[in-house]
């Protein structure tokens, strides 16, 4: 289970004057030291970005001497492929300055990375002796998920501007797939899934808005070497020959993120210092349930189902980090939500439709693991503010990632496909779905407050739905995997009552939800045209939260005169 943690506390300083009615009595302030600014302390923050992931592969087959490019071997070239996407994550660090602006430093990260690149050749391919064989479809891929990140910073400091190199160890969770398909019956199928160690290194900017908060921006480019996976054949093709791939793994990420200092401690529970900002943070916690689902047509036949696969209550606990932003003067607001978590339950329901089947069936197989991740970030305008109201329009962008496996076989129409001797235990994988959605909102958000409640909802339309996937039938290894696309719109909607248990610190719950589906979706099989597929998706649960209003950072006006009160 995945988690994507937040921290976000800052200081508030509330200080007042006073004046005697006679003025008799005027003691002169002492001059207060400015304070000196340092890059010395811990700090924790979150980020997002864009990741890239690059792979090169080179087909491997060995004969039974064990001598690669046997007789008999098949001959592929080459490929290089990429795949780019949304990342997100947190950091945690500490950094020491240590004279003349020189600054040392360490820092821990983690970031939800759902990469992937998956190539395939068709076609008859030659052996090592140039004699065409029947082979006529060749996979080999990867997939990033995770990727985490230990290294050492080495900067120089201007002021408030951190310039600054850094390096270290990465850690990525990675899997490589490869197989070889004769006559639509796979000959060789290689997999392997592990955690890759290897090495990241890049730069960045960082700057500071006040002693606690900082914005950075930073590049890094990762290496996690490459690894071979070999099979023996399935079969009685080629005995005594492994064939499989190496693939090599790096990329890199392009990461804008927050960070906030703790040098100073943390700050009191008192109310915060009047601003003109209005800041705030917090935690949640969100149980969910839903699921994707996707409609396969013919790709000879207009309008011809053959296929369904639902993936239905793949229930799901996930950690989330929020905040918003808001400028009273303006009306203008910032806002947004990550999250991640595991799925841990659920069913997917596999049917198949006549003609392309002689009779309708239909099978049954619990989903026992997965995991998704998602984000939201918006821009927007308080358009009416009243006393304890507003209404506001916003335009952002939502991603949402997921994975599901289902295990096992339960026939529970027609017979034959996983019934009786054919019958699949559910210790077994057979079935998975890897998507990434990705899509702009357009919306409102309303808040009232009623005393220390606040009441907040808000609706928005997607209005341009992109998804990319990947379908896995893991025992069905000459269509495993099958890339997915489509194009669509969706909806989203959120409500949340909190309540302010001091001036500070709020506690809330709120219920979310959230669909898409793809009006030109398509599906590739092996030699095939692409079949049309409709996509859907949908997500409903609910959540608890704990929030912190966050003090001035400084981003008003601090020499603001101080109020004269006069007592007569």
């Amino acid at each position: 289970m995945h988690r994507i943690l937040s921290a976000g506390l800052v200081m508030g300083l509330l200080s007042s004057t006073a004046l005697s009615a006679d003025l008799a009595h005027n003691p002169k302030s002492e001059p207060v030291a400015p304070s000196v600014f340092t890059w010395s302390g811990v700090y924790g923050g979150l980020f997002a970005g864009f990741g890239v992931l690059d792979s090169a592969t080179q087909f491997l087959c060995a004969g039974p001497d064990g001598r690669a490019g046997a007789a008999g071997c098949p001959v592929l070239p080459s490929r290089r492929g990429t795949d780019d996407g949304f990342i997100a994550g947190g950091e945690v660090g500490g950094n020491w300055e240590v004279g003349s602006g020189f600054v040392v430093g360490a820092a821990a990260d983690y970031q939800f990375t759902r990469l992937w690149d998956y190539g395939e050749r068709e076609g008859r391919f030659t052996n090592s002796g140039s004699r065409a064989l029947i082979f006529r479809v060749a996979h080999a891929g990867q997939r990033l998920d995770q990727l985490a990140i230990l290294r050492g910073k080495v900067g120089f400091a201007l002021g408030p501007t951190l310039i600054y190199g850094t390096g270290g160890l990465a850690f990525g969770n990675v899997r490589i797939d490869s197989n070889l398909t004769a006559f639509n019956r796979s000959v060789f199928d290689a997999r392997e899934g592990e955690v890759r160690t290897g090495y990241a290194v890049g730069a960045g900017l960082e700057h500071a808005f006040t002693d606690h908060l900082s914005a950075k921006v930073e590049g890094l480019y990762y290496d996690l070497g490459s690894r071979s996976v070999l099979a023996a054949p399935i079969g009685r093709v080629l005995l005594g020959y492994r064939a499989g791939a190496r693939i090599a793994t790096d990329g890199f990420l392009t990461r804008v993120g927050l960070n906030y200092r703790f040098g100073a401690g943390l700050p009191s529970d008192g109310p915060a210092a009047p601003s003109p900002w209005a800041i705030a943070g917090g935690l949640r916690y969100f149980y969910s349930s839903g699921g994707p689902r996707y409609t396969l047509g013919d790709p000879f036949k207009p309008g011809q189902v053959n296929s369904r696969l639902t993936y239905a209550g793949a229930d799901a606990h996930s950690g989330e980090s929020f905040a918003r932003v808001a400028h009273a003067p303006t009306g203008l607001f910032a806002k947004g939500f990550l999250g991640a978590g595991g799925v841990t339950a659920g069913r997917l329901a596999d049917e198949d439709f006549p003609p392309l089947e002689s009779r309708y069936s239909k099978t049954l197989s619990p989903i026992k693991d997965g995991d998704i991740g998602y984000g939201v970030i918006d821009f927007g305008y308080d358009v009416l503010r009243r006393d304890g109201f507003s209404l506001g329009g916003f335009v952002g962008y939502l991603y949402d990632a997921e994975l599901l496996n289902g295990h096992g076989c339960q026939q529970v129409a027609r017979s034959g496909i996983c019934a009786g001797q054919y019958a699949v235990p559910d210790q077994v994988k057979v079935l998975g779905e890897t998507l990434r959605w990705n899509a702009l909102r357009v919306g409102l958000i309303g808040e009232a407050r009623f005393d220390r409640v606040r009441l907040s909802l808000e609706g928005a339309y997607l209005p341009a739905v992109s998804l990319e996937g990947v379908d896995r039938h893991w025992l069905r290894p000459d269509i495993n995997p099958l890339p997915q696309q489509g194009r669509g719109d969706g909806y989203f909607a959120e409500g949340i009552v909190s309540y302010d248990v001091t001036p500070r610190v709020s506690v809330g719950v709120g219920g979310r939800y959230w669909r898409m589906q793809t009006d030109s979706g398509s599906v590739k099989f092996p030699t095939y045209p692409r079949s049309p597929t409709k996509f859907e998706t949908d997500r409903y649960g609910a959540f608890a939260q704990i929030s912190y209003r966050l003090a001035d950072f400084g981003l008003g006006e601090a020499n603001a005169p101080a109020t004269l009160v006069r007592k007569d």
